[in-house]
């Protein structure tokens, strides 16, 4: 016979010795079979005390539930009308099951887990003859530990029983009666989302989107960005790599001034969630609405709209397209403060002087916001080349070079270029004799 790990399955023979599967079970262990009075398999089952009669090939019913956890053995008896014999272990009982019915039965339901915090509506049933209905409820799948009592619904049907994530009915019925189907009309209880973090993204990139427009300014910066997933910092490696961990990462594309913020949000109830983006400068007591009614969980801005300085977005979801707006709910989170730095840095002093065939040039670069990251230099319209500052790092916003070159026959043009951390610019030459 095949067997189920863990569980047990029955199987019938006909006389030609071809095998039919009647009946399995995951979990409950099969100790003894008999037939009952109409020849229907009764089946004795342990670890839950379980006595199932199989009806036909595809029904049976779960006969009694004997608190001994393990139904060992069955034993029809001879006269008596059909009565069964039932032996027990853990704790060793002699039960009699029949022949006659019951006055009355009692079924209690599996624990129905409504996944949330829930209300309950009415519950009926579908069946004839004398049922009655008693509901119970709690907050911890156990139904022993700290649920409400057995209660009855109220004249309308409605679910006494006191909101909770777990509910389990119970029936009472004559011998007769039978009940098909029950239903229970519950709603869980609406929760706010929860933004769980916003990140703002690297400065003059932005989201792309199906109507973008390409920047007319020369990109001087890798012109497309993987970030990350949320949450996670970018490398400084090669620009372009995907993240160590191979989780997604969203590309953003270069676009000079342009801001971006992203975030991640949690909705217990799975609801369609749309997001408003407000900012304001950290010194400032109003929000502004930057974008209301998002659908996507990222957003890209303008920046030179603001003023240089630092701001704070905040990011507001709500459950508002799935909730009537009495129930909707929604909940907010700010991001860190950061910078919006639009203006180029300052060239000041620069002189060209030449001295025995050197041509020696100096200036001092300085930025009101963010650090200086990059100068160079070109001779008479040649290429870009950088130059280091006299202190070899650029780590400051006011920066200081000095340098010398070969310098050409005739009158020499010397170009230099200035870059801060927010990829503004600034350029300005000198002629040198």
């Amino acid at each position: 016979m095949p067997s189920v790990a863990g569980g047990s399955e029955v199987y019938g023979i006909d006389s030609d010795g071809y095998a039919r599967k009647l009946w399995s079970h995951a979990s409950e262990l099969v100790y003894s079979i008999v037939l009952d009075a109409q020849d229907r398999p009764l089946i004795a089952t342990g670890n839950r005390g379980g006595l199932y009669r199989l009806d036909s090939m595809q029904r049976y019913t779960l006969v009694e539930t004997l608190a001994p956890t393990q139904v060992t053995q069955l034993v029809a008896a001879r006269g008596n009308g059909g009565a069964i014999y039932a032996v027990t272990g853990n704790i060793g009982k002699l039960y009699q099951i029949g022949p006659g019915l019951e006055n009355d039965g009692v079924f209690e339901s599996d624990v129905l887990d409504a996944a949330a915090f829930t209300y309950w509506g009415r519950i009926s049933y579908e069946g004839h003859d004398r049922v009655a209905i008693e509901t119970r409820s709690g907050n911890m799948n156990d139904a022993h530990k700290n649920w409400s009592p057995w209660t009855a619904p109220s004249g309308d049907g409605r679910v006494q029983s006191p909101a909770a994530r777990f509910l389990q009915y119970r029936l009472t019925l004559a011998a007769s009666a039978e009940v098909d189907t029950v239903d229970v009309k519950f709603q869980a209880k609406n929760i706010a989302p929860v933004v769980e973090q916003v990140e703002v993204t690297p400065p003059n990139y932005k989201f792309p989107a199906p109507a973008a427009t390409t920047s007319s300014t020369a990109p001087v910066s890798p012109a497309t960005l993987n970030l990350p997933a949320i949450g996670q910092k970018r490398s400084n490696k090669a620009s372009g790599a995907a993240a160590a961990s191979g989780e997604s990462t969203a590309t953003v594309n270069y676009a000079k001034g342009f801001a971006g913020v992203r975030w991640a949000v949690g909705d217990d109830n799975g609801d369609t969630l749309v997001y408003r983006v407000e900012i304001r400068g950290v010194n400032e007591r109003d929000w502004k609405l930057l974008r209301d009614k998002i659908r996507e969980r990222y957003y890209s801005w303008d920046s030179t709209a603001f003023a240089d300085g630092e701001y704070v977005v905040r990011i507001t979801a709500s459950d508002s397209p799935s909730n009537t707006p009495e129930a909707s709910l929604s909940a907010s989170l700010e991001s860190d403060p950061f910078l919006v730095d639009n203006t180029p840095p300052v060239i000041q002093g620069l002189t060209a002087s030449v001295t025995s065939g050197k041509l020696n040039i100096s200036f001092q670069a300085k930025d009101a916001l963010s650090n200086i990251v990059r100068a160079e230099y070109s001779l008479n319209g040649g290429d870009w080349t950088i130059v280091e500052p006299v202190t070899r790092l650029s780590d400051a916003k006011e920066l200081n070079y000095r340098f010398a070159i070969d310098a050409p026959a005739g009158e020499s043009t010397v170009a230099v270029r200035v870059t801060d951390e927010f990829d503004n610019q600034s350029v300005s030459k000198v002629a040198g004799k």
